[in-house]
């Protein structure tokens, strides 16, 4: 019996340490369309690792014939090592910071340089974002603050629970942030929100962006740690330079802040916003 446990313990860490691994390509093959030939980039949140997005990824394999083609780490300094090669089609790019901790605007500019070594090493000319929590902020710090000098565009953005306007973006606070809306956008304004709408004439005008948010019971209009006010303020920081804009709710028990990137539901609107299968 001691045998068989400790059997079973080894095989579940070994299957927790492929999350972070690329996936061995088979059966590549050509892109159907334009939209199958451009590459996405998963962004962990705050603290995030190989099981953020680990389980979406192989989800999105099985379910959406997907490859996780590659995963690129991040050092604490900003070396760059990348393992895998990138599909032809539906490539996916798990991102993975050593530092986890890292704030979005460090992780930011980590971003644009994972992009230039994406164009210079591999050809790559456009690519889609995938964030979750934190990981929304630092693509759109990305986006407003090193994407012109980035020789890469960004057709599609998917936020998952992005804290757009929190006063604290990493760490939970003792209330979840819900500041009212109005027609020109949140009452009370945080930092954060300032800093992105400041600049928000950098993004590019032809963006495509789904804005995914939870709410766990009618009563409770939040994930638990981000409200919908604060994800869907994204709506007013967007709404000139966004060709196409959408927002989506998830609700019930599976709504969590941590359960939203292991909900089926999410895994069908990414396919279907970034691929249309």
């Amino acid at each position: 019996m001691a045998v068989v446990i400790i059997l079973l313990v080894g095989y579940g860490t070994e299957r927790i340490m492929a999350l972070g691994k690329p996936n061995p390509l088979r059966n590549d093959s050509d892109s159907e369309n334009e939209l199958e030939a451009i590459p996405t980039l998963f962004i962990p949140g705050y603290f995030g690792n190989r099981l953020s997005f680990g389980r979406l990824l192989n989800r999105l394999t099985r379910q959406y014939h997907a490859h996780k083609s590659m995963v690129v780490k991040v050092g604490r300094h900003g070396e760059i090592r990348v393992s895998g090669q990138l599909s032809r089609s539906k490539a996916m790019i798990q991102v993975l910071f050593a530092d986890k901790s890292s704030r979005p605007q460090q992780q930011a500019v980590w971003l644009s340089e994972i992009c230039e070594l994406l164009k210079t090493r591999y050809g790559v000319e456009q690519v889609n974002l995938v964030g979750h929590s934190m990981g929304c902020i630092t693509i759109f710090w990305f986006l407003t603050h090193q994407s012109k000098m980035t020789p890469v565009d960004v057709k599609h953005v998917v936020a998952i629970a992005g804290p757009f306007n929190d006063s604290e973006i990493a760490r939970s606070t003792d209330q979840v942030d819900a500041y009212p809306l109005n027609a020109k956008g949140p009452v009370k304004r945080m930092p954060i929100y300032r800093a992105l709408s400041q600049r928000i004439f950098a993004i590019p005008k032809d963006i495509k962006v789904l804005n995914i948010a939870g709410r766990i019971s009618n009563s409770q209009q939040d994930d638990g740690e981000v409200s919908l006010n604060s994800a869907f303020s994204l709506r007013y920081i967007l709404r000139e330079p966004a060709a196409q804009y959408h927002e989506l709710v998830i609700r019930g028990r599976r709504a969590t802040h941590r359960l939203l990137h292991e909900n089926a539901i999410v895994d069908k609107s990414i396919a279907k916003f970034i691929w249309n299968v």
